[in-house]
């Protein structure tokens, strides 16, 4: 049960009967999609977590670094 993410993750993706329709159609075989997917997501900058959003905006109002420091 997704929540609140939009995208499909890999492994919906390669499960999904609509895009195995497609890339059979297409000629393309399960695994050269997983492979793109895959190099792709490794290119991708990761999203920002729930917590990180929050920290840079209240940091810079507080004119603190963005990161903690705990030490």
């Amino acid at each position: 049960m997704r929540t609140t993410r939009d995208d499909l993750t890999i492994s919906e993706a390669l499960r999904d009967p609509l895009i195995a329709m497609v890339l059979r159609a297409d000629g393309v075989k399960l695994e050269d999609f997983k492979q793109l997917l895959e190099t792709a997501a490794g290119k991708r900058e990761p999203r920002p977590t729930p917590v990180g959003k929050m920290i840079g905006p209240l940091a810079s109002r507080a004119n603190l670094p963005a990161m903690p420091c705990f030490g």
